[in-house]
């Protein structure tokens, strides 16, 4: 009997110690080189900066009637944005949508800036670029206004999913194509 009750008590013993040797451990140090320091108990990684991909998907409506040989679709865009991030206040987006409804092309480049938080984050941005009507009005120079809410999901923040407003304004003609949709994307 009292072989048995050591071996309990030593396995107790055991599970009682091992996390607590766990706690116990010295926490690591930050006077070496840069980023050395990662996973020993020192600086944590930051998301900031690095390269996402976003996929964007939502309701397309031209504010004017296309021309009536332009494509014909529902009142829907798909697209897709690849954003390179200096911080995790700003990026600069690189975007792509057709709208279906028409058959509008949309290409724009530019600078996105976004609210501290976490995990909601508000952003706001301007982007400039290439819009192409379908028929008689052809490719135009236009700007596109963003404004947009975002969560961040996943274990370090890599995750992205947003609903976002774009108003895309043509210089020179062809009515306003607005775009509302959800967005989800990753950063690597």
């Amino acid at each position: 009997m009292k072989r048995h009750s050591r071996l309990c008590g030593a396995l107790l013993s055991l599970a009682v110690a091992a996390p607590v040797s766990a706690v116990a451990q010295e926490r690591g140090r930050t006077d070496g080189p840069e980023e050395s320091e990662y996973g020993k108990g020192g600086y944590s990684r930051s998301g900031g900066t690095g390269v996402s991909l976003q996929l964007d998907w939502g309701a397309g409506v031209n504010s004017e009637k296309p021309h009536r040989d332009a494509p014909e679709g529902p009142p829907l865009y798909a697209g897709a944005t690849l954003s390179v991030w200096g911080a995790d206040w700003y990026s600069l987006d690189a975007s792509f949508a057709y709208v279906f409804d028409g058959g509008r092309v949309i290409g724009m480049v530019g600078p996105r800036f976004r609210t501290w938080g976490w995990p909601l984050v508000f952003s706001a941005g301007l982007r400039a670029g290439a819009i192409y009507i379908p028929e008689d009005e052809g490719l135009r120079f236009g700007i596109s206004p963003h404004l947009g809410a975002e969560v961040l999901m996943g274990a370090r923040d890599n995750i992205v999913l947003g609903l976002n407003y774009n108003p895309d304004i043509p210089i020179g003609g062809g009515g306003v194509s607005h775009r509302l949709g959800l967005g989800i994307g990753y950063r690597f």
